[in-house]
């Protein structure tokens, strides 16, 4: 059993941005959501979790449809780390985390034991106890990433979501956060992400969803989905790869014709 998505189409006004999207996701492994900008990467994120409506099709959680399961239920197992979290209150990181607890807790009632815990583990697999104690707004780039991948961590769900959780760490976090998400999914969790960089991908994703203009192009294991021949369908541009990278390749140059010529 895993995350099912079976034909779902979605429409935001009066655009289709998800056409008959197809797969199975399984849970210990990671699996990475790919294609050019404006392809439904984050609206397929999104229906996944049940937040945005779908036109047709329905996403299964362990065969239970997630349309159907209450608010708690989905929040209790699936997190999910959105591309950009603001941080409207300036307070201790620790207090942060602990808000992951919230849809495990009843209404106004303090931390318990169990909390307590999973907050512990949490910060400790993020390496964000060091600075429990200091504000948010005082954090760096790279700490606030792990404070917020904590808050989700802290609510231990079976399914992680997270929506370009790259976008502006330097490349020493984005390969820490990477690495954080792999070992995740090596505790046997599901992790879905969103990517652009497609060397990331390779270096991190076990299966690949590439889609192009909301449709599933191809979905399957990372090395044959990620295929020199197959992105430059999606990217329109070539790639060569050596190792773990994707390298894209500059279209050959036009001869340049003198006016007059």
């Amino acid at each position: 059993m895993g995350l099912s998505i079976e034909r779902l189409t979605v429409r935001l006004g009066q655009r289709t941005v998800l056409h008959d999207v197809a797969a199975e996701l399984l849970p210990g492994r990671v699996t990475a959501l790919l294609g050019p900008n404006g392809a439904g990467k984050s609206s397929l994120l999104r229906a996944m979790l049940a937040l945005i409506p779908v036109e047709s099709g329905r996403v299964l959680l362990d065969g239970s449809d997630m349309a159907a399961l209450d608010a708690r239920t989905r929040a209790r197992r699936l997190g999910y780390l959105p591309q950009s979290a603001e941080l409207a209150w300036n307070i201790p990181a620790r207090s942060l985390v602990e808000l992951g607890r919230a849809p495990h807790r009843s209404p106004f009632a303090g931390l318990g034991e169990a909390d307590r815990a999973a907050i512990g583990r949490a910060m400790a697999l993020t390496d964000t106890v060091r600075f429990a104690e200091r504000l948010t707004h005082e954090l760096s780039g790279g700490e606030r990433a792990r404070v917020l991948l904590a808050r989700v961590l802290a609510g231990e769900p079976d399914w992680l979501l997270a929506d370009e959780p790259l976008a502006s760490l330097d490349p020493a976090h984005q390969l820490d956060m990477l690495g954080r998400l792999h070992g995740y999914a090596a505790e046997g969790h599901g992790v879905v992400v969103v990517l652009h960089d497609l060397s990331h991908a390779a270096r991190i994703a076990d299966d690949v969803m590439l889609l192009s203009e909301g449709r599933l192009v191809a979905f399957g294991a990372a090395e044959e989905v990620l295929r020199p021949e197959l992105l430059e369908q999606v990217y329109g541009i070539g790639f060569e790869r050596i190792g773990v990278h994707l390298i894209p390749t500059p279209p050959a140059r036009v001869p340049h014709s003198p006016a007059g010529r």
